[in-house]
C-alpha cells in the first residue's frame, strides 16, 4: 500500500517537473534547434555621428577687386576664408582649407594649404590663403574658389568670387649695356654682321604684342672724328634669324631694312606674353639680328657711332 503512495506521487512530482519545463518553451526550444530551423533575438544598436556637413564658406574683400601684375615678377595675392561649423569650431578640419584663381586657358593658380589664423568665435574661424599671380598670366576675370571640410566628412564645401587681374605692358632688353657692335669692317665690304647680337627683347608683361606692333627706330650712324660722313641707317637690316651665306639678317626676304629716324617693323617679328625664363627665343621673348649690308666706299678710316645723332630705339605700340 505504501509502495503505491510512493508512486503516485512521484508520478505527480514527474508531471509537475515536464508542465515547467513546457512552459517555458523546452519544446519550442526543441523544435527549433534540433529540428535545423533559424533562431532570432532583438538587438538594440545604437551610433552616435558627429561632424555633420554644415559647413559654410565665405571670402572677404574680393569681389571684383583689381590685381596688378609686377613687371617680370609674381603678386602675392592674400585673400582671407572663414568657415563656419554649426557642431563649433572644433569640428573644422583646419588643415583642409585651399584656395585657387582660375581662368579658362590659363594654369591653375592654388595654395592647397591655407594658414588658420584663429576663430573669430565658437562656430566660425579664419583663415588667409596666399596665391600667386604671375607677370604674364592673361589679363581679365579670374574665378576665386576658397573652401574646406569639417572632421565629419570628406566632401569640400566652397565658395567663390571674382577678381580682376590687370593687363600689364612691359618689356625689356637684353643686354642690359645695349650697346650694339660690329667688328672692324673694310670700305666696299658687304653682309658683315654683328658680333655681340641677338638684342634679345624679353616681354615682362601680360601684353600680348601681335605682328606689326614691335618697332625699332634707325639712326644714321656719324663718324666720331669726322662727323660730316656716316654710314645711313639704310645701310643696316634687321631681322628675327640668322644663319646661312649671306646670314638671314641681311636677306631682303628674311630681314627689314632700317630708314633713319623712323619706325619699321621687322618681318615675322611679335612678342606675345609668356614665361620668358624658358629663354628659347619664342615663348615671352624676340630676338633682334643686324646685318651691315653695304659699307660705303667713300668714307674714311674712323668709328661711326650713334653718339652725337641718337640711339635706336626699339618701342611696342
Amino acid at each position: 500500500m505504501k509502495r503505491g503512495i510512493y508512486v503516485v506521487i512521484l508520478f505527480v512530482f514527474v508531471l509537475l517537473i515536464i508542465s515547467s519545463i513546457v512552459s517555458a518553451g523546452f519544446f519550442s526550444w526543441f523544435k527549433k534547434t534540433i529540428g535545423g530551423y533559424a533562431t532570432s533575438q532583438n538587438e538594440n544598436v545604437t551610433v552616435s555621428v558627429s561632424g555633420q556637413k554644415n559647413v559654410t564658406v565665405v571670402i572677404y574683400n574680393y569681389s571684383n577687386i583689381n590685381i596688378n601684375p609686377t613687371e617680370n615678377n609674381y603678386t602675392n595675392v592674400t585673400i582671407y576664408v572663414t568657415l563656419t561649423d554649426g557642431d563649433g569650431v572644433s569640428d573644422i578640419n583646419t588643415t583642409s582649407v585651399r584656395a585657387n584663381f582660375s581662368r579658362e586657358g590659363e594654369v591653375l593658380r592654388s595654395n592647397s594649404s591655407c594658414a588658420y589664423i584663429g576663430n573669430i568665435n565658437s562656430t566660425t574661424a579664419n583663415f588667409s590663403c596666399n596665391v600667386d599671380m604671375w607677370y604674364f598670366d592673361a589679363a581679365g576675370a579670374y574665378n576665386v574658389t576658397a573652401g574646406g571640410t569639417d572632421l565629419g566628412s570628406t566632401l569640400f564645401v566652397y565658395n567663390y568670387t571674382v577678381l580682376q587681374y590687370t593687363q600689364l605692358q612691359a618689356f625689356a632688353i637684353a643686354p642690359t649695356s645695349g650697346n650694339l657692335t660690329f667688328p672692324t669692317v673694310s670700305t666696299g665690304a658687304v653682309n658683315q654682321t654683328a658680333n655681340n647680337d641677338p638684342t634679345i627683347i624679353n616681354n615682362t608683361g601680360n601684353y600680348n604684342v601681335s605682328l606689326g606692333n614691335l618697332q625699332i627706330l634707325g639712326v644714321d650712324l656719324l663718324g666720331q672724328v669726322n662727323s660730316s660722313q656716316a654710314i645711313f641707317a639704310g645701310n643696316f637690316t634687321v631681322g628675327n634669324n640668322t644663319g646661312g651665306t649671306p646670314g638671314l639678317e641681311c636677306g631682303n626676304t628674311t630681314a627689314t631694312r632700317l630708314f633713319n629716324n623712323s619706325y619699321i617693323a621687322p618681318r615675322n617679328t611679335s612678342l606675345p606674353r609668356g614665361n620668358r625664363t624658358i629663354n628659347d627665343g619664342n615663348t615671352g621673348q624676340e630676338y633682334f639680328y643686324y646685318c651691315l649690308t653695304n659699307v660705303p666706299t667713300d668714307i674714311s678710316s674712323q668709328t661711326y657711332s650713334t653718339i652725337g645723332g641718337g640711339a635706336w630705339i626699339i618701342k611696342i605700340v
